[in-house]
């Protein structure tokens, strides 16, 4: 039995987009105006932001095997005006999976090859403004694979990006040395490690 629907059409309510209307349209994003009727048939407007492309992304949650460490990064991410914990992540390529690009974005920012162990659905990172989905993807990395031994990173140009292996019993404390040097948290990392009962 599956646990999540892929199915489109809302069965708990009437309310629905009428049509949108773009605003701004930069380089990566478009900035729209939303008509849409309410379920008591009222018609209202909400702004929010698409990426041009309505391409998803993806989140890496990476731990080395057999030592159980996390793979965090950090990197300033400039609509924060701070320097973020987060996990790997990345944008899905077009024509691309999201194992594949799970696997990419992990070599890519870490150094770090890994194999794929399970995958959440598509969800909604902040469905108040965006209409972009990530998925979590869990993914084991063999430390003794001798590609894993001397990672190299292969990071975008502007991309800045300093890795961090933390054992479960470590992120507690890091979280906090890192908090006093005025680093922020990305909300999925931080929630993921509450539900583990870390923090």
């Amino acid at each position: 039995m599956k646990l999540f629907s892929e199915e489109k059409t809302p069965k708990i309510g009437s309310s629905h987009i009428l049509n949108e209307t773009i605003l701004f349209r930069g380089h990566w994003t478009q900035m729209v105006e939303l008509k849409y009727e309410d379920e008591e048939k009222k018609i209202r407007k909400w702004e929010a932001i698409h990426r041009k492309k309505q391409i998803n992304a993806v989140a890496v949650v990476a731990q080395l095997k057999p030592s159980n460490r996390y793979i965090l990064i950090r990197q300033f991410r400039p609509p924060t005006k701070s320097y973020i914990l987060e996990f790997p992540a990345g944008l899905v390529d077009l024509g691309e999976d999201i194992h594949a690009a799970a696997k990419r974005e992990l070599l890519e920012e870490t150094g770090y090859f890994g194999e794929i162990e399970k995958q959440s659905p598509k969800l909604f990172s902040s469905p108040g403004i965006t209409s972009e989905t990530i998925s979590y993807v869990n993914v084991s990395v063999d430390e003794n694979y001798y590609k894993n031994k001397s990672p190299v990173t292969n990071q975008e140009p502007g991309e800045f990006i300093t890795v961090f292996l933390k054992h479960p019993k470590e992120i507690k404390e890091f979280f906090i040395t890192e908090s006093k040097q005025g680093v922020m948290f990305d909300a999925k990392l931080y929630t993921y490690f509450m539900a583990q009962e870390i923090l």
